[in-house]
């Protein structure tokens, strides 16, 4: 009976102790979803997507005997450009707001993006004549859209993870992506 009361006086003074959070729970959380490092080595496999791109369509002519292998390197390239936006989006959704100093890596290098994919777009539009005559042009052009709509879906999910100084750089590359990517669907689509 002694015990029980002793037990019932200190329940009340329990109860009013503060309770201590486990930090380390929410720096291992922080820790694991932390992407910045994942996405800024993505970026580096965007970067080598696009080179090749832009390579398999610069080589392709059109020629009867090229046609296939050509073609083949094309839909490759722009799978692999394809999937690793794709990847980068999920990477970007999952991950913890950046810090500063990967939100600068991570705005700065799709910035120094921004040329070699409308140098990739060029390739494509002046490629047109030699899609068409392959009657290849209506898949350049479903595959010009849907890069065109997940590159806006990565920009979607990386804005809000980034600095707040850093996103407003994103949707200025996001405009200029979209007036190159709507002017090579205008030449395809035509």
């Amino acid at each position: 009976m002694l015990l029980s009361t002793v037990l019932l006086t200190c329940l009340p003074l329990a109860s009013a102790l503060p309770k201590f959070e486990h930090r380390a729970d929410t720096y291992l959380e922080r820790r694991a979803s932390d992407l910045g490092p994942q996405i800024r080595s993505q970026l580096d496999v965007l970067n080598a997507s696009v080179i090749e791109l832009t390579a398999a369509v610069n080589k392709f002519d059109g020629t009867l005997l090229g046609v296939l292998p050509q073609s083949l390197a094309v839909i490759g390239a722009e799978t692999k450009l394809d999937a690793t936006i794709v990847k980068l989006t999920i990477l970007s959704k999952q991950t913890a707001p950046l810090t500063a100093d990967e939100s600068e890596s991570v705005v700065t290098t799709l910035a120094s993006l921004l040329t070699p994919i409308q140098t990739s777009l060029t390739a494509i539009t002046d490629k047109y004549p030699e899609f068409k005559k392959t009657l290849e042009s209506p898949i350049v052009l479903l595959d010009l859209k849907t890069l065109k709509a997940h590159t806006d879906d990565l920009i979607t999910a990386l804005t809000p993870k980034v600095t707040s100084d850093w996103a407003g750089f994103l949707t200025l590359g996001q405009g200029v992506l979209d007036s190159a990517f709507d002017a090579a669907i205008a030449v395809y689509s035509g």
